[in-house]
């Protein structure tokens, strides 16, 4: 308790101030604006669950931008209440109470445009709410405007859990209203795709997405599916490489990169660290699917340079944020998942219903954030690093299948976008040490499989004298 007061009331003190204080000087600016996200929707609810920070939709006028705008509210700022420009970003705003109940906390303000060259938010502003003479959106316009968001990501992540369970109660409090005719954005490509993903995150909600009037095919497609489905219209698309198949790609293929990965990443990002997925289940990411079902799911972990914990920690700490999905073992230190009864499963998971988890630490080479590639939602090693360490799997036991693994990657190269292939960044990224080994590995592989030299010599490597074997 501070004062008398409990957290809770203090940040709802701190709204309701900076609220009472903004939108007047808004108003004398000819701006029309509502509030949204958590405190909007703490307002429909009439409790005080919110942080203490809000959100402002500000309807496009003219040349108004956002750091202008908050220049403008700093300058109209009325006795009693202080807006300062946040010093490392200037976009939004700080708000401080001359009030002592305040206790001389800060309110942090941000402004969202909505119409004009921005997503339109809310189509007719005559709906706002009025609660506690506070301009509030209404629901489904909280709802759109948290989808907008996700959608304009610039790489689509998968949600966090607060994410994915505030949009859950906005879609709740919408009542099921029919969404697509309040709006065109809910049937445009990314808002599909961030529905799909908080689909899977949270099922039960599918018949909710189903009942506000959104497509119930979309929920049966993956993003690179639906991709494919609209080629039957449109243009021709593009289908990928020939990819040969692999053993074991038979029903519920995609369990551990569609149900394992996304649970295993969404709680790594929760404990706040990022990551990257590597192994066969990068290479079925990158395939979309087309290559052999992953024994188990291999996630490096990006730490921070104060990090000094050991693998175990990471995998207890999994663990513990969900105790009734994962399995850890104490004695071998192994972390497992296990899959709920009415999946389908393929056939080596079907005996004992789980999959190992491996959450690796990079040793003195480490990957940058800006590295990572992102394939439906998830985050990959770059294909580079995967391929050579497939190389290097090979070159330490040179059996049928890790060959295959190889090969089937060099098939995929030549039709990466580069957005998820860029040889020349992904070369720099290699040690000289480690340069020169794969170089000894690929001539090798060459020397073993001639047919491959090509793809070598595309991506860089220099297997032009390379005897055959």
């Amino acid at each position: 308790m501070n004062g008398g007061k409990s957290k809770k009331q203090l940040k709802a003190l701190l709204r309701k101030y900076a609220s009472s204080a903004l939108f007047p000087i808004l108003g004398d600016l000819g701006i029309q604006a509502a509030l949204t996200d958590r405190a909007a929707l703490a307002l429909h609810h009439n409790t005080r669950k919110a942080g203490k920070g809000i959100q402002v939709v500000v309807r496009h006028k003219g040349e108004l931008t956002i750091e202008g705008l908050c220049t403008a509210v700093v300058s109209h700022a009325r006795d009693g209440h202080h807006f300062k420009i946040n010093e490392k970003k200037n976009y939004q705003l700080n708000y401080t109470s001359a009030d002592p109940e305040a206790q001389g906390q800060t309110c942090r303000v941000i402004f969202i445009q909505s119409g004009g060259p921005f997503p339109t938010i809310l189509e007719d502003f005559n709906e706002i709410i009025h609660i506690s003479e506070i301009p509030v959106l209404p629901v489904h316009a909280i709802l759109l405007e948290q989808v907008i968001a996700r959608s304009r990501v610039a790489v689509l992540r998968p949600l966090e859990k607060a994410v994915a369970n505030f949009i859950h109660k906005c879609l709740l409090a919408s009542g099921g209203i029919p969404l697509p005719q309040l709006s065109p954005m809910w049937q445009s490509a990314g808002i599909l795709d961030v529905i799909t993903q908080h689909a899977r995150k949270v099922p039960g909600d599918i018949e909710h997405w189903i009942a506000c009037g959104i497509d119930p095919s979309i929920f049966a497609l993956s993003p690179s599916q639906r991709v494919l489905a609209k080629g039957a219209d449109g243009p021709v698309v593009d289908h990928g490489p020939n990819v040969e198949p692999m053993e074991g790609s038979d029903q519920g293929h995609r369990v551990v990169t569609e149900i394992v990965a996304r649970e295993v990443v969404a709680i790594l990002e929760e404990l706040g660290f990022e990551c990257a997925i590597l192994g066969s289940a990068a290479s079925q990411l990158y395939s979309h699917g087309e290559t052999r079902v992953p024994e188990q799911l291999d996630v490096l972990i990006l730490p921070t340079a104060s990090f000094t914990n050991r693998q175990g920690w990471l995998k207890q700490q999994v663990f513990r944020r969900d105790p009734t999905q994962f399995e850890w073992n104490s004695k071998s230190r192994s972390l497992s998942y296990k899959f709920q009864p009415d999946v389908v499963l393929p056939s080596r998971f079907q005996s004992d219903q789980r999959c190992k988890v491996e959450i690796l630490i990079p040793g003195t080479a480490s990957l940058a954030s800006s590295d990572i590639v992102w394939i439906d939602g998830l985050p990959v090693i770059p294909f580079l690093a995967l391929l050579l360490s497939k190389l290097q799997t090979w070159g330490n036991d040179s059996r049928r299948a890790t060959a295959r693994d190889v090969k089937n990657l060099l098939s995929l190269a030549p039709t990466l976008p580069v957005s998820q292939f860029r040889p020349w960044r992904e070369r720099n990224l290699m040690s000289n040490e480690s340069q020169a080994a794969s170089e000894v590995r690929v001539e090798r592989f060459c020397s073993t499989f001639p047919e491959t030299k090509p793809t070598w010599e595309m991506l860089g490597f220099d297997v032009e004298n390379t005897i055959t074997m």
